[in-house]
């Protein structure tokens, strides 16, 4: 009786100490029949550790949390089973390479896919090479900014000026105005190494000199990235000068570049929405609200 009148009062049998245990394992994803057991085993009686738990379930915070978690935790399964599905392709999950790639397959096959792919495109062929060498580069970027790796706009920075104005788009793939790419210069010297990060946006990027070796996560893998647990599937890529590669919006990637490297990249494409951004900083919405007495 106790028991009952407590729970209907909205108060818990339990000390502060305990409930916060109980709500801890609740938002955790315990069971309920699981946390009421291990109340027994502690020398709760039945019907008041049953209570307690009850009492928890019906506390209007718990119940607002228990909600969220419950979303995260499908979408999470979600994510899942996307990882699933890729990885029963024939053979190991792997990169696409393509020396000849329509602009239409590119986009069918793996821009709207969330898909990357390497193509062999001979854009850099158009560059100027004396403009373009490791060493004309360095010299631009100035001593000290040329020890790190970095990642400039091209059209934002005067330095720049000399490879802005004879750069081009890569026709069918990209917008045509080549400042409307929206094309950033990366730089990285000799031995350079860069960690996972996440493209906020769909990027095309292609190498100019030296090797770069790329990891790739899939975007399905966020939990495992953010997070503890399992290691995420990666993905190895070698880009050599004259090769593009797509960062699909919402993948990691990370990469080396042994003997130094230059690249551009480029993030407004041939479509009618020249790209989407994941915005993974903003603010969620409240959702809606429940109905007034």
């Amino acid at each position: 009786m106790r028991a009952s009148r407590e729970v209907e009062a909205g108060t818990s049998p339990l000390t502060p100490e305990w409930r916060r245990w109980l709500v801890e394992n609740l938002v955790r994803g315990a069971s309920p029949k699981e946390l009421v057991a291990s109340l027994e085993k502690a020398g709760v009686p039945a019907e008041q550790a049953r209570r307690a738990v009850e009492v928890e379930q019906q506390e209007p915070f718990v119940a607002g949390a228990l909600r969220a978690v419950g979303m995260q935790r499908k979408l999470e399964g979600l994510l899942d089973v996307y990882a699933e599905l890729f990885q029963q392709t024939e053979g190991p999950p792997r990169v696409d390479r393509h020396d000849a790639l329509t602009p239409a397959a590119f986009f069918e096959r793996y821009y709207f896919d969330n898909l990357p792919v390497v193509l062999r495109a001979e854009w850099s062929a158009s560059l100027a090479p004396e403009a373009w060498s490791p060493g004309s580069v360095a010299a631009l970027l100035g001593e000290r900014e040329a020890r790190h790796a970095c990642c400039v706009p091209l059209f934002e920075d005067s330095r720049l000026e000399p490879l802005a104005r004879g750069l081009t788009p890569l026709r069918g793939f990209t917008a045509e105005d080549a400042r409307a790419c929206e094309p950033r210069l990366w730089w990285e010297p000799t031995g350079a190494e860069v960690p996972l990060r996440a493209a906020r946006r769909n990027v095309l990027l292609a190498q100019v000199h030296g090797e770069r070796r790329l990891q790739l996560v899939p975007a399905f893998e966020l939990r495992r990235v953010t997070g503890a647990g399992d290691a995420p599937l990666r993905l190895d890529v070698t880009l050599s000068p004259g090769e593009c590669v797509l960062l699909p919006v919402g993948w990691w990637y990370g990469f080396s570049a042994p003997d130094g490297g230059v690249a551009v990249s480029f993030e407004a494409f041939a479509l009618p929405e020249a790209n989407v951004t994941w915005d993974s900083d903003a603010e969620p919405r409240p959702s809606p609200l429940p109905p007034r007495d």
